[in-house]
């Protein structure tokens, strides 16, 4: 057997896939603003009763309407929030618990990427470049290499690390165009299986995070598909497939909205965001020199070091793209591509549907790639992840013991109040990612045989390490520095103290705060907002969000209106700008 053409251990696959995905989502608040957002509507999801489903349809922070999500990452974490009442887990354990949702799309997306991939080249024109026809004695091995390489160079992505530890509908979306890509490479030579995993690709989607990526790579595929006889086979039926499967489950969570009358508006206001993510039918146009700048650098460090595997891996094969083995990531990368030309620029979630096609042209890529460059790849990710670990334990030896004075004193600034404290569990796991990561170089630098997908397993491995030593070393302080706790816990003990002096309603208005303040107050001080100008009359209290600068301006509108009174005022530690105004209702004479 060919040495280069081993594949990795399902096993060790399994492991750095789960080493991935669980650091960051477990032993922390939520954080602001994107993650918060996410866990306010996967908590009203988890108080709603079952029998409420009218209420089921469309996701909300409370009572206020939330349209630039789908509800289908929030239905995921909602009932996973409803185990966690059963179970009767501990209330700070239900939002960790809430997250791991993303384990399972993400864990959706990599076993499609690697489906797909080891479809791709168990056809013979996906064996070498130079020589289509060539004949390996284990074929089956060659593209378990491959597809083991597709997923190591999506897991090194830099872009991937934050999106997919955040409780955002990104991670659902990447499953949904993971099934739509894997239903292109299925209709070679299964099209009816093709035209479900069409079907349920494009219905994640849209319940995730609606038309845009969907739409664009569907139909640049299918465009692709009527275009060449062999990807044209039993191209009506794939569609007829996932036609039914949209309507069937599309067409049911349709309905449902129409029951309420929050649904409908929730639906009119979700279309017309889905409209607006088009550059050309937005009112206000996002595009400019600006953005594009913000494009040009956002990709150049989001896509790292997938894109420069994979546009060598496109060079490499540029005689053969017409292939369809080869011509549908070609195509699939142009979507991607095409997407973050007509979308925004400055949103970070129109960059994911490229992932998929680069992390399978680059997995290309590396079957011709030359023994120095592979020792190339090898060696910068020694260097600089072993480098950035070193910084990593240094900043929290520093942070935590005070030593070097200096680096312990900047720490200090960016989270004031801070008491450093060492925690043994997180302590022990941070010691062993460490000694891991020095055993996979030994391996890595004193192995015999050759794996096609050597060049990635540090870079991977070593991005893996970085997380997972941030999310235990740094994981307190950073949590310190994000959290809503302290300051919510303050507003809800003067509200409940009034109250109780005052016997007033301790529901309270709402002014000026954004949809993450909203939901991680509520959630940590239980706090009851309220939305109808009815139930605003009846509340004695009104909480105000305002930015330092307009401090003066919004306290001095506020006083002059009759009725209210600054009870209370306050921010985080860590947020100088960030600012809470807790008024009170003067009882009427």
């Amino acid at each position: 057997m060919s040495t280069h053409r081993t594949s990795l251990p399902r096993l060790m696959l399994c492991g750095l896939v789960l080493l991935y995905a669980i650091p960051g989502l477990l032993a922390r608040s939520p954080w602001k603003p994107d993650d918060a957002i996410g866990f306010g509507l996967a908590q009203r999801f988890a108080d709603l009763p079952f029998l409420n489903w009218p209420h089921w349809a469309y996701p909300a922070i409370g009572d206020r309407l939330y349209a630039a999500a789908g509800p289908l990452p929030s239905w995921l974490a909602g009932l996973l929030g409803k185990l966690a009442a059963v179970l009767q887990f501990p209330i700070h354990w239900q939002d960790d618990l809430m997250r791991l949702g993303n384990v399972a799309w993400l864990g959706l997306a990599a076993w499609a990427l690697w489906y797909g991939t080891f479809k791709l080249v168990s056809r013979s024109q996906v064996l070498h470049p130079n020589n289509p026809t060539l004949q390996t004695t284990n074929p089956r091995s060659h593209a378990h290499a491959v597809a083991d390489a597709a997923v190591l160079c999506l897991l090194s992505t830099l872009g991937l690390l934050m999106r997919s530890h955040f409780q955002v509908p990104d991670l659902c979306n990447l499953a949904g165009l993971s099934l739509i890509l894997l239903a292109a490479i299925q209709a070679l030579d299964r099209p009816q299986g093709a035209g479900w995993s069409l079907g349920l690709g494009l219905s994640i989607c849209l319940l995730s995070q609606g038309l845009a990526h969907a739409f664009i790579l569907c139909a640049v595929l299918l465009l692709s598909s009527a275009m060449h006889p062999n990807l044209r086979f039993g191209l009506g039926g794939r569609l007829l497939r996932a036609s039914a499967v949209c309507a069937v489950l599309y067409g049911t969570w349709l309905l449902c909205l129409q029951q309420s009358t929050e649904g409908q508006a929730w639906w009119q206001a979700w279309w017309q965001h889905n409209l607006h993510q088009f550059t050309a039918l937005n009112p206000a146009p996002s595009n400019g020199l600006k953005l594009l700048s913000t494009g040009v650098k956002t990709t150049a460090w989001f896509y790292w070091p997938t894109l420069p595997l994979a546009l060598w891996g496109v060079w490499a094969w540029r005689k053969h793209w017409l292939e369809p083995a080869l011509r549908i990531p070609c195509m699939a990368a142009f979507a991607g591509l095409l997407t973050m030309l007509v979308t925004n620029p400055s949103d970070e979630s129109n960059y994911l549907p490229l992932l998929l096609p680069l992390a399978m042209l680059a997995a290309f890529g590396l079957i011709t790639l030359q023994r120095t460059l592979v020792s190339l790849v090898d060696w910068f990710a020694v260097l600089w992840f072993t480098f950035a670990a070193v910084l990593v334990w240094l900043g929290w030896t520093a942070a935590t013991l005070g030593w070097p004075q200096k680096i312990a004193a900047n720490f200090e600034k960016l989270s004031p109040g801070y008491q450093a404290e060492i925690i043994g569990w997180e302590l022990v796991l941070a010691l062993l990612a460490s000694l891991a990561w020095l055993h996979l170089i030994v391996w890595r630098t004193r192995s015999e045989f050759k794996a096609l997908w050597r060049p990635m397993i540090l870079s991977c491995g070593g991005l893996v390490l970085i997380w997972l030593l941030t999310m235990t070393l740094w994981i307190p302080r950073i949590d310190y520095a994000k959290r809503f706790t302290p300051v919510a816990e303050q507003i809800a003990q003067r509200i409940q103290g009034h109250s109780i002096q005052s016997q007033a309603q301790t529901c309270v208005v709402d002014y000026n705060l954004g949809f993450a303040q909203r939901a991680a107050l509520q959630h940590h001080g239980q706090l009851q907002f309220v939305r109808t100008e009815a139930e605003q009359k009846k509340c004695s209290f009104l909480l105000l969000q305002d930015d330092q600068r307009l401090q003066l301006a919004s306290l001095a509108a506020f006083q002059e209106q009759a009725g209210w009174d600054l009870l209370w005022s306050g921010r985080r530690n860590a947020d100088r700008h960030e600012l809470f105004f807790l008024f009170q209702r003067k009882p009427a004479i």
